[in-house]
């Protein structure tokens, strides 16, 4: 039986309004899913948000995603860079300390939240992978990047702009280089960042749902 329920989260500024599926198999994975920039009206229940829970849900895993403070009935204002960097960091700690025979934890965001994926990727070792969609290439400070091996995806639409391409490729080599990282690319052919049609969704859920079960199965790889 698939069981979604909304739940509330104490967070610095007060309740965060979340979503989490509680897996039936016993010490299942665990995944985050960030939303893109709430400044720019993305929240937890937009389209990208809803098809990447979706992806980890369906691979059994458990999984939360939320709206950062000042967003929907999340309380608070809208936060700082900093802000909502705490709130991921309570919600990562809540799935956690709510499912504690669980041994992985994936964490995954699209536009500015792939940026926030790569920031915790660096300040908690126990992420298993990460999977980032159409990072947003105004967002190019990887300073903050050092050595992590670990594994990820980018998923990007093909028919993005040219600046996000250039982008996501230097991306790619900063991570493997700086930060030896292994990471796979995908580009969808003809999505754009909104992955607005129906059936680019679908294949970027379905590209997710592929990578993540895969490479979660091979306990080696992680």
């Amino acid at each position: 039986m698939c069981v979604i329920v909304d739940i509330i989260i104490s967070g610095e500024a007060g309740k965060l309004h979340a979503v989490y599926h509680k897996s039936l198999t016993p010490a299942a994975p665990l995944a985050v899913v960030l939303s893109g920039n709430p400044r720019q009206k993305h929240h937890m229940n937009d389209r990208l948000s809803y098809a990447m829970f979706r992806a980890f849900m369906d691979i059994g895993f458990s999984v939360v995603r939320f709206n950062y403070r000042g967003v929907g009935d999340s309380e608070g204002s809208l936060g700082t860079t900093a802000d909502n960097m705490l709130d991921i960091a309570t919600v990562i700690d809540w799935i956690q300390n709510h499912n504690e025979d669980s041994e992985k934890i994936w964490i995954a965001g699209n536009q500015l939240g792939a940026w926030y994926v790569l920031q915790m990727l660096m300040r908690r070792p126990e992420i298993s992978g990460f999977v980032l969609v159409s990072p947003d290439p105004a967002v190019s400070d990887f300073a903050f990047l050092s050595p992590r091996p670990n594994r990820g995806l980018l998923l990007q639409g093909a028919e993005e702009t040219e600046d996000a391409k250039v982008f996501a490729g230097q991306l790619t080599q900063v991570l493997k280089k700086q930060a030896q990282i292994n990471l796979e690319t995908i580009r969808i052919r003809g999505a754009d960042a909104t992955y607005g049609a129906p059936a680019d969704l679908r294949q970027m859920y379905n590209d997710l749902k592929a990578y993540v079960g895969r490479e979660n199965a091979d306990t080696k790889l992680l």
